[in-house]
């Protein structure tokens, strides 16, 4: 993957329903937002879900869709944390998985970080998503697990200093 192809964009209603379109087609409903009641899949009522849920997320001026090529593939958010630190969170369609999008990703949310004077950036994941814990090592954070049953495994914290 050519890393100057992958792009973060503000998130805004534009984008949302790019956004929606890109995770019906590409993503399971677990993989980008949390549970909602009902039949699995698509339903309506788990699209409202998705839209309020990242409309919340798109107040915040550090959220962005990723884009590929001027595509949109995911959404990743940068958010104040603990002592000053920024959590992440991330989420790349399918489809565009295993070609680099997420490293070109975590490279511009570091440098993101970097300008705004945060001294880390935190993110949480689960023992069952290995891709992540592998995306996140990969950038040199320390990750350690927590006793924190979720119905995915334990959660797994990762730590990437800034100094």
């Amino acid at each position: 993957m050519d890393n100057a192809r992958v792009r973060l964009h503000r998130l805004d209603e534009d984008l949302l329903a790019a956004l929606l379109d890109t995770a019906v087609a590409d993503a399971d409903p677990l993989e980008v937002m949390p549970p909602v009641d009902g039949p699995p899949g698509w339903t309506a009522d788990r699209r409202a879900a998705f839209l309020a849920f990242h409309h919340e997320w798109a107040a915040t001026p550090t959220t962005y869709a990723i884009l590929v090529a001027d595509r949109v593939v995911g959404a990743a958010r940068l958010q104040p944390g603990p002592d000053g630190a920024l959590e992440t969170g991330l989420w790349i369609g399918r489809s565009h998985r295993g070609q680099g999008v997420g490293s070109a990703v975590v490279a511009l949310l570091r440098a993101e970080a970097e300008s705004q004077g945060a001294p880390r950036i935190v993110a949480s994941t689960t023992d069952a998503n290995t891709a992540a814990q592998r995306l996140l090592t990969g950038a040199g954070a320390r990750v350690h697990h927590r006793a924190h049953p979720h119905p995915n495994g334990d959660t797994i914290d990762a730590t990437l200093d800034l100094d």
